[in-house]
């Protein structure tokens, strides 16, 4: 069993007395399964939960003013979950990758209709050929609405199941996809037909995922980080040498 997020955590690392005033959380690699207490935080915006065992996104509808969402590595494994983020209006950047919806076909695609506010999903930029092919998603919104009495209430209301959401969804026939298992698709044509401009984009894209992740560690991660770093650098030394 996975812990439960308390007031003494947060408060401890908010370095407050109040959850009312708490605008960041930093829990990485806690083992927390239960997040209701985030029905008392409606005024965070920026909570970094990723390696985790949280396995439904339904107490973040709560948090009215939350800007960023990490949650890499948790046990989220329904797309309709994203349904619980739809009114999150100021919800620019989420990070779900490493869940096991992310290996969901047109993963990306699902979440960009559904959360059109959105500027990074897991940690890439969102193209505008990727609104694009979003956009042609045939999604019933209505179906998942998440009603007042189901937000504050977590045992109402019928949740739909994944292969009900995939039922509506007809994905378009695009030139190529980003594929959450870490690998890009090569397409046909366009920028990726190019391996060395796909090299370079994609040593871009692993960097800029390191740099954000660093905002996630606390000092003991960022220790362990650091040591790591130092055996890789001594064993490429020595294969220099030799």
């Amino acid at each position: 069993m996975g812990k439960a997020l308390t007031p003494d955590l947060i408060l401890a690392r908010a370095k407050t007395d109040n959850l009312y005033t708490v605008k960041k959380v930093n829990l990485w690699g806690n083992d927390i399964e239960d997040v209701k207490l985030l029905r008392q935080m409606p005024n965070v915006e920026v909570l970094s939960l990723s390696v985790n065992r949280i396995a439904s996104l339904k107490e973040f509808s709560n948090c009215a003013k939350l800007q960023e969402l990490y949650l890499r590595k948790n046990n989220i494994a329904d797309l309709s979950e994203i349904r619980y983020l739809i009114n999150l209006q100021e919800l620019k950047i989420l990070w779900l990758w490493d869940n096991p919806c992310a290996d969901t076909p047109n993963y990306r695609e699902y979440i960009i209709k559904m959360l059109p506010n959105l500027v990074k999903l897991d940690n890439e930029t969102i193209t505008p050929e990727e609104r694009s092919a979003a956009s042609k998603l045939n999604i019933n919104f209505g179906d998942f609405h998440v009603s007042p009495k189901e937000q504050n209430d977590p045992y109402s209301g019928k949740k739909p199941t994944f292969d009900e959401y995939q039922s509506q969804i007809h994905p378009p026939k695009e030139e190529y996809s980003v594929r959450r298992s870490g690998s890009i698709e090569q397409p046909n044509k366009g920028i990726y037909s190019n391996p060395s401009t796909y090299t370079s984009r994609n040593n871009e894209n692993i960097l800029s995922a390191i740099f954000s992740l660093l905002k996630e560690l606390d000092d003991k991660g960022l220790e362990f980080v650091k040591e790591d770093i130092d055996k890789k650098l001594s064993t490429m030394r020595v294969r220099g040498k030799d």
